[in-house]
């Protein structure tokens, strides 16, 4: 199923919300916001914190696992970030 918008890209997010309501069936609503979920791949504060935590206590044990700064470079350049 396809289904057109049309909107004003100056509104806010309540305006947008209002806008989707009124215009996508529910259907198309939950698989948006499946879609939008789908992109919230971050990892939450807390779980940063932990996984730093970790890290450090394998530096300290020595057993911190690392790869070539050459391939993290690389890796940078490919994503568009270098």
């Amino acid at each position: 199923m396809e289904t057109t918008l049309h909107f004003n890209t100056s509104i806010n997010l309540s305006q947008l919300a209002k806008l989707l309501r009124e215009q996508l069936p529910a259907q198309a609503r939950r698989e948006l916001v499946a879609m939008i979920q789908d992109d919230d791949d971050e990892p939450t504060k807390e779980q940063i914190l932990t996984q730093l935590k970790e890290d450090y206590i394998a530096l300290q044990k020595g057993t911190l696992k690392t790869r070539p700064a050459a391939e993290f470079l690389a890796e940078l350049k490919t994503e568009g970030y270098l």
